[in-house]
């Protein structure tokens, strides 16, 4: 394949924190500097997660966009990209000017994004090109949007797993809920059907929580988990990504248990780290699942996910499915897929 030459694209981020979204954008940056594009990237808010952006060499410019000299600078560019609903309202001003495409990443909560922060519908409709994550997000966003040019590129998340086992060690089970600590998120149903594990297997089980507690989240975080749970450990954000794999690769299960998620890119660190990973009919990842229905749950059924965590106490099961999962990575999130996938939609 012959790279392309002296094309720019332009990448607008909402925001540049340590979350999916930026996540995802970054690693869409990656493949297309592979490709041959000169990327540039825009952010509306500044964030610590610029620095990721800033190691591997791509410019990242804050842009203030209630000033309109920002239309001609895309003039520099053949392709923007802006990064979730909430710079759908700079993609509908951008199309007038060259190719403009919106990248959603989310899924069941827009209609609520809609009602409480400002986005408008119609500016959602009016989208020309929609880009999303799985086919659960694109069945969302027809229904809020009513778009039929919505195209579906799965995520994908950098190969570390050095072909590692799904090997219990100290005699004890990690079970993992990573992500922001929000309602949406679940993190609520996961620990609520941790605690609810026979009590035969408390002894053998721990709880590990990953992730951000935004300011607006923390009474929602103050009912979540019990006082004094030595079995429940809290690690709060982990923004050094190093720390932060070395840490998953502990881990036995991977739980996501959210109550909407356009993809979740927990869930593919998950398959491709060779470990169990539960997760919600409403996950938009549920296609590394294939047709296992083991690791799938009814969302909000927290006695179903009790059992389905419960199981996965077996050994032999953490090691077989760990397997599986590995295998439905390499068969759907890597590098080469999505490369294949974004060359086609974006040239």
């Amino acid at each position: 394949m012959k790279p392309m030459l002296c094309k720019s694209i332009l990448l607008v981020s909402h925001e540049l924190t340590y979350t999916g979204a930026p996540r995802s954008l970054l690693n869409m940056a990656d493949v297309l500097r592979e490709l041959g594009w000169q990327v540039d990237i825009w952010t509306c808010k500044r964030g610590e997660f610029q620095e990721e952006f800033n190691k591997k060499g791509y410019r990242v410019d804050f842009i203030d966009f209630e000033n309109s000299q920002w239309l001609y600078k895309l003039k520099e560019y053949q392709v923007a990209v802006f990064n979730t609903v909430f710079t759908a309202e700079l993609c509908v001003r951008a199309q007038c000017i060259l190719r403009s495409i919106l990248f959603i990443r989310e899924a069941g909560n827009i209609s609520q994004l809609v009602r409480e922060c400002g986005i408008s519908e119609k500016t959602l409709r009016n989208i020309n090109e929609i880009f999303c994550v799985s086919d659960y997000a694109k069945r969302m966003i027809r229904l809020q949007c009513h778009s039929t040019n919505i195209r579906v590129i799965h995520n994908w998340v950098k190969d570390e797993s050095f072909h590692r086992m799904n090997w219990v060690k100290d005699s004890m089970i990690h079970y993992l809920v990573s992500g922001t600590v929000e309602y949406r998120k679940g993190i609520d149903i996961a620990v609520q059907a941790f605690l609810n594990m026979p009590e035969i297997l408390r002894s053998i089980t721990t709880l590990h929580i990953v992730g951000r507690v935004p300011e607006w989240s923390h009474d929602y975080w103050e009912q979540v988990v019990p006082k004094n749970n030595k079995r429940i450990i809290f690690h709060g954000e982990i923004q050094n990504e190093r720390e932060r794999m070395e840490l998953y690769k502990k881990m036995n299960v991977f739980v996501v248990s959210s109550r909407d998620e356009a993809c979740s890119l927990v869930a593919l660190e998950g398959a491709m780290l060779g470990k169990v990973v539960i997760m919600s009919e409403n996950v938009g990842a549920q296609y590394v699942l294939k047709d296992n229905s083991d690791c799938l749950y009814e969302v909000e059924n927290v006695a179903q996910l009790t059992r389905k965590m419960s199981q996965f106490t077996s050994r032999r099961k953490l090691l077989v499915e760990g397997l599986m999962m590995r295998k439905r990575y390499l068969e759907t999130s890597t590098k080469k897929i999505y490369r294949k996938k974004l060359e086609e939609y974006i040239t």
